[in-house]
């Protein structure tokens, strides 16, 4: 361990490496790979998480609380790997929906009313069978 180092309570660095300077690593990691200097290793194996570009964080948190989705625990300033993976699938659902947008202002433009249809809300209580992450997935 390098000067500076954090290791969060439960933690374990497995093996013969270099954890560098002022690196982070998240209570109950387990570590097996070198971790570079400033970075921050979290879960299990641990891995080295990046911060966000805030410009994509900002087009992911409008996207999220438009079908309601909230990262309930997770902090700008600690991203999460399967965040991350969320955000994501939230980028590429903003992606799909600035496409179709722009699909039917071209159709409609030919005429068509076809973007005319209402497409079905998500609503809170569709959701109501998500549980929290220890529970029993359904079969």
């Amino acid at each position: 361990l390098e000067d500076g180092v954090i290791v969060g309570a439960g933690a374990k660095i497995l093996g013969p490496f270099t954890v560098g300077a002022g690196a982070k690593v998240g209570s109950n990691a387990v570590v097996t790979r070198a971790v570079p200097a400033g970075a921050t290793a979290v879960g299990i194996p641990g891995r080295v998480i990046v911060k966000s570009d805030d410009e994509q964080e900002a087009k992911r948190k409008a996207i999220a609380e438009k079908i309601g989705f909230d990262a309930y625990g997770v902090t700008e300033d600690m991203p999460d790997p399967v965040a991350r993976a969320i955000g994501q699938l939230l980028d590429h659902v903003q992606a799909v929906e600035e496409r179709m947008e722009g699909m039917c202002e071209a159709l409609t433009a030919l005429g068509s009313d076809y973007c005319a249809k209402q497409m079905p809300e998500l609503r809170e209580e569709d959701f109501a069978e998500v549980k929290d992450a220890g529970d029993e997935p359904r079969s």
